[in-house]
């Protein structure tokens, strides 16, 4: 500290994806390579707005901010961020980010005339690098001098903490400017000379989360007292090695979207402790502002450290229950010192034996033996858990020092405990079930166990059978009898059920072989014709199977494979595919529901089908309505379809039968999924309505309308994606508190069961956005399949019977050029199929797995897109071949946005010849006996059993959510896959080899790719019928939210009241609802 006026400091980088965008692995990376070479990086994670993002680079006074968009919307997102910075007088900060193919070589040309730094293009990716970018971005941003002294010039009186600007050049100085400049610079600037500010001090070890309860803390603040100015210092530790930091706190932060709180992250650069050494020094710039409390949060820190009580008030030590034996309670030093003790995580395993642990070395510390328990100023939260009661008395404590010892007269709202005194521990699985990925592992492992020890028996059996006959032929009758008792013995010691499924198999095989066979689908007997004669006149078998002389390899095919449609259902979950229907599902979304109509009955023309995919735009995936506000209104209409009341998803379906037989709705929506489901299943009951009083003339009493209901939501068919685990840990459209998101999905699965709903399922168990996040095949299944286990132990520890919700699980993958990807159906579909039989002892039906699968957007790229094709057609094989349920084909321009009507055509034709024209896929089984099938399914599997088995050591699912588990492997294997790519270490044709030497495609002269994008026109439309929706319905959109605040609070199924109010609330709303009695998704790093 104490550089001159001029002199250069720590490059200050924002990082951020842009709003309503959770493509965060691009963003990630560049923090990670930022940070290595030395820049102090704060970063801001996915869904960033402008506002969000300009305040973090004014609060922060940040030379740059890097921003990511890949979800359309890039020139006003970008332009929006830069009109704020410039009217906030922070017009220098380099402005520099990229968007891939989806920014267009136009696009970037006026952002760059509009005095953006620098957008990168796929072109410059392939030039620089990922880290020739990142050095570049650097090169621009360090022509910002944060010193140099015409910024000071305005501090020449008296500033106040409204001026966030202004105290952001201050504790600029505090950090870098000598004592003689700061002291003389403070003294002009004072506003305030009552310096009774309290300033409150939160420490603890690393990960004890800190950032959490600063957060709810100042949440409570502003609750209970509206308009308190408060400004929060945080620390994070700098890197030795290469002068880097990660600021990380920032990202933590809901509540600072309340002006009247303001953040600052500080680097501990060479001050070698858990506080920068400018912190008292940020602490006299807040108390001459105004602020009215100053919150000081500390890194990490060991048992010796207590530096937080050199500059606060009030400190208050952070710990969890992981702090070693008791014995070690002895060595904190912060259990001395500090004013309150906070025992947070309080939900997990042991906390209560540390609660014990720690009052009692608090008593011994202070010799306060005859004070209760309930007196002492140790309190357990659950931080993570929202309006947490144990972080309310954690405030209510607080706010009784800053009131007694500062004459402050902060309220407090009085928390509600539980029972027992202690804060309520809900744990979304009960205790005795966390163990589930453990079990389904062994059951796993021991089934082919099993299949290994009864192979080798039954082997064994057929051998002296089979000697037997033959010292009988040669009349050796002593020894024949001997090997027929040993035999039968043997024969004694095999199930009775494994000799069944042998015999089955066999009459099986002889039925296929006839030429005709017959299987059953919901009580329904179907013929089937089992060959198909070629032109070369040879009768092909659509399922082939093997001929074994070895009753051992036979067993073994069939407990490892067997026939399509049989358990384990390795092969396929349908003896055969279905002729009248294809797997054609194409996923469209384009503007307006007037114009995504129109591609609907594009799509589906001249097929005797419709499977419609709903592609919504990034507003509606947030669950926000549309808005005229500049980085809002270029994502409404853009790269989906803006659906935000149930006028415009009644539009969307118009001259779409949603009960008829050969229709079905594919929704990919999660955030916020609740709403749409509702919205979907009221346009499908208006529909039934309608044809009742087209025939009948009149409108239907009350009782044919709930008979109307019913037969309706009985009828329905399609499913919603709905998967909220996912959401934590790859696409991010989580909007809500993990706790609330998953509860609103067991209201959901309630609904379902308790109306009978058969036809529709309630939620796609995705791993397509895991693996879109970086993820390789392997940890896209065991990701995904992990979440579907967590989903049963949920809805089973809610009491419903997992026979009844099974049936309305349904499946979403990704596929790829990898290997791995050609088995990974038959690998999920076998690892389910033998855990929901053998332990959780479900019905036939809950052990199929039923997927949809889309070709890689991953692997779409920009540079020779018209190549995209071809790697689609290798996928959509793939997919094919595995026997998928349903299958997307991307189009080859997705790589710049939505498609154009040309390219989707090309797309579906790709299914289309694969199904009709391509021979071997006249075969349905074609992996079936394959030894590279064999080896990759074998192996694939024993890889996801592993991950199974290390999310179980981390707690399951949810524990390994809480250490970022899947979010850190996701990671690390985006990284791998970017950086084999710009190495060319990973080859791919057009972009790291056999390239033109003149890529002029993406140049803006050479750019004449046709690409679809929403108009304002558009926009503006949806925008005044939202706007005329509100007004419409005001009066019951207010009664009608006031009922779903009432149930969230009383604990009742919020999808009942959802299916009622959705006719008069739009997204937006009900969202804004659900903050308020559920909690924000708190993002993760």
């Amino acid at each position: 500290m104490g550089k001159g006026i001029g002199e250069e400091i720590p490059l200050r980088i924002i990082t951020a994806a842009a709003i309503f965008d959770g493509h965060d692995a691009a963003i990630g990376i560049f923090r990670r390579i930022f940070q290595s070479m030395g820049c102090e990086v704060i970063h801001l994670g996915h869904d960033r707005g402008a506002d969000e993002v300009a305040k973090a680079a004014i609060q922060e006074d940040a030379h740059c901010v890097a921003i990511t968009s890949y979800q359309g919307g890039a020139v006003e997102m970008f332009t929006h961020t830069k009109n704020i910075l410039n009217e906030s007088g922070f017009g220098h900060v380099c402005l520099v980010g990229g968007g891939g193919g989806t920014i267009l070589p136009s696009e970037i040309q006026h952002l760059l005339e509009s005095d953006i730094a620098k957008i990168y293009s796929p072109e410059d990716g392939r030039k620089l690098g990922l880290t020739g970018m990142v050095s570049d971005a650097i090169l621009r941003a360090s022509k910002n001098n944060l010193l140099d002294p015409k910024r000071f010039q305005k501090l020449n009186g008296p500033i106040t903490a409204d001026n966030q600007g202004a105290v952001a050049k201050l504790l600029t100085l505090a950090e870098n400017a000598d004592k003689k400049t700061f002291n003389e610079t403070l003294n002009i600037i004072r506003s305030n000379d009552d310096l009774n500010c309290p300033v409150v001090g939160l420490t603890g070890t690393g990960g004890a989360g800190k950032s959490s309860l600063t957060d709810e803390l100042m949440l409570r603040i502003q609750r209970d007292n509206p308009g308190t100015k408060i400004a929060l210092l945080a620390t994070d530790p700098t890197r030795k090695r290469t002068g880097g930091a990660l600021l990380g706190d920032r990202i933590r932060m809901n509540s600072l979207s309340d002006d009247n709180l303001f953040m600052r992250s500080f680097a501990s650069r060479d001050s070698g402790r858990e506080i920068a050494d400018c912190i008292g020094r940020s602490i006299e710039v807040c108390k001459a502002v105004g602020f009215d409390i100053i919150i000081v949060e500390t890194s990490g820190i060991g048992q010796g450290n207590d530096a937080i009580t050199e500059v606060a008030d009030i400190s208050l030590y952070i710990t969890t229950r992981e702090y070693g034996a008791p014995s070690q309670l002895e060595k904190l030093q912060m259990l001395d010192s500090a004013d309150i003790v906070v025992l947070n995580k309080f939900d997990r395993p042991g906390a209560e034996d540390a609660l014990i642990e720690i009052r009692k070395q608090f008593k011994r510390n202070k010799e306060m033996w005859d004070v209760n328990d309930s007196e002492l100023p140790i309190v357990p939260t659950v931080a993570s858990q929202f309006a947490d009661a144990g972080v309310d008395q954690l405030w209510q404590k607080l706010s009784l020092l800053l009131n007694r010892n500062h004459g402050k007269k902060f309220v407090s709202t009085e928390p509600i405990m539980g029972n027992d005194g202690l804060p309520s521990r809900i744990s979304p699985i009960p205790s005795e079930r966390q163990g589930y990925l453990a079990e389904v592992s062994s059951y796993i492992r021991n089934y082919h166990l099993k299949t290994k020890k009864m192979a080798s028996k039954i082997r064994e059996c057929q051998q002296l059978e089979a000697a037997a006959k033959l010292m009988k032929s040669k009349d050796n009758k002593n020894i024949a009898k001997m090997l027929s008792e040993e035999a039968s013995i043997i024969r004694l010691e095999i199930p009775e059920t494994t000799w069944n499924e042998i015999d089955e198999f066999n009459i099986k095989v002889e039925q296929y072989r006839s030429g005709a066979t017959n299987y059953t689908v919901r009580d329904k007997d179907i013929a089937v014709k089992t060959t198909r004669t070629t032109l070369s006149g040879l009768d092909l078998p659509r399922v082939a199977l093997p001929d074994f002389s070895d009753w051992g390899d036979t067993l073994e095919w069939i407990r490892k494979e067997n026939i399509p449609g049989s358990f384990p259902y390795t092969g396929g979950v349908f003896p055969f595919k279905r002729q009248d229907e294809l797997p054609v599902r194409m996923f469209a979304g384009e503007g307006s529901a007037e114009r995504t109509n129109k591609r609907y009955h594009f799509l589906s023309k001249d097929q005797d089908f419709n499977r419609l995919s709903v592609a919504f735009d990034s507003p509606s995936l947030y669950g926000n309505d549309p808005k005229e506000r500049l980085d809002i209104f270029g994502k409404v209409c853009e790269s989906g379809v803006s659906i935000s009341t149930i006028d415009e998803m009644e539009k969307l379906f118009e001259g779409f039968d949603l009960c008829a037989a050969n229709t079905s709705v594919s929704k990919t929506i999660n955030g916020n999924y609740w709403w749409h489901l509702a919205a979907f299943f009221n346009v499908a009951i208006r529909q039934q309505v309608k044809k009742f009083e087209d025939v009948n003339s009149r409108k239907p009493s009350e009782d044919e309308y709930d008979n109307i209901k019913s037969r309706t939501l009985k009828t329905v068919r399609g499913t919603v994606q709905a998967d909220q685990l996912k959401e934590s840990m790859g696409q991010n459209t989580l909007v809500f508190n993990l706790d609330t998101a998953l509860r609103m999905m067991g209201d959901v699965a309630e609904f379902y069961v308790n109306n009978d709903i058969r036809n529709h399922y309630f939620v796609s168990i995705s791993g397509y956005h895991i693996a879109e996040a970086g993820a390789n095949p392997i940890s896209q299944a065991a990701l995904t399949l992990s979440n579907g286990l967590t989903y049963v132990e949920l809805f089973r520890s809610r009491g419903l019977d997992a026979n009844k919700f099974l049936r309305n699980f349904s499946w979403f993958f990704s596929n790829g050029m990898d290997p791995e990807y050609a088995v990974i159906g038959r690998v999920c579909r076998r690892i389910w199929s033998i855990a929901m039989r053998d332990l959780y002892e479900v019905d036939e039906r809950g052990q199929k797995l039923k997927y949809h699968i889309q070709s890689s957007g991953r692997s779409l790229h920009a540079q020779e897109y018209t190549w995209n094709d071809y790697r689609t057609t290798l996928q959509a094989l793939y997919a094919l071949a595995d026997n998928a349920n349903s299958l997307h084909t991307n189009s080859r321009d997705e790589a710049f946005g939505t498609p154009t009507e040309d390219t989707v055509r090309d797309a579906v034709a790709i299914q289309l010849i694969l199904s009709k024209e391509y021979g071997w896929l006249q075969n349905e089984n074609p992996l079936q006996g394959s030894y590279i099938a064999g080896w990759l399914t074998d192996s694939v599997e024993n890889e996801i059993l592993k991950i199974f088995e290390e999310m179980h050591r981390r707690g399951g699912v949810l524990g390994s959510l809480e250490v970022n588990y899947q979010r850190n492997r996701i990671q690390d294997e985006s990284m791998i896959y970017e950086h084999k790519k710009h190495s060319g270490e990973l080859p791919i044709i057009g972009v790291n080899m056999f390239e033109e030497d003149a890529n002029s495609s993406l140049s803006v002269e050479g750019f004449n790719i046709e690409v679809t994008r929403s108009d304002k026109t558009e926009r503006m439309m949806v925008i005044d019928r939202n706007t005329t929706f509100k007004e419409t319905h005001r009066k019951k959109s207010d009664e009608g939210l006031a009922k779903l605040k009432k149930v969230a609070r009383e604990g009742g199924n919020l999808f009942e009241v959802m299916m009622e109010i959705v006719e008069y609330c739009t997204v937006g709303q009900v969202t804004q609802a659900l903050f308020e009695t559920g909690g924000k998704f708190r993002r993760n790093m």
